[in-house]
């Protein structure tokens, strides 16, 4: 005998909304650039998942200057290997240190 198979009502993938916090940026950007080390024009680079017209979460980005933004914005993957960036490890780098700050000033 075979059971039935009940198909799940919720879906697989779940769209979730990113989240914004400008104060993050705002923190991120007094870091040097990741990749080059630079200190002028730094601007977050968003690292997650971009949908059309959409930017990941602000809590996964990282500082870099304009220069390497434009290039990783073109080819993250070849960017990353470039550089030789664990962008996976940066980012919880980073929020591990927006963390204890946050601890500190509560």
């Amino acid at each position: 005998m075979q059971q039935a198979f009940q198909v799940a009502s919720t879906p697989i993938y779940k769209a979730e909304k990113p989240v914004r916090n400008p104060l993050y940026t705002r923190w991120v950007k007094r870091f040097p650039c990741v990749a080059c080390g630079g200190t002028r024009d730094i601007d977050p680079m968003h690292t997650g998942g971009h949908g059309l017209g959409q930017k990941a979460s602000d809590m996964k980005c990282l500082p870099g200057c304009r220069k390497c933004h434009v290039q990783f914005d073109a080819d993250p993957r070849g960017f990353a290997a470039q550089h030789n960036l664990n962008i996976p490890a940066l980012i919880e780098s980073f929020n591990q240190r927006w963390e204890l700050k946050q601890r500190r000033t509560a």
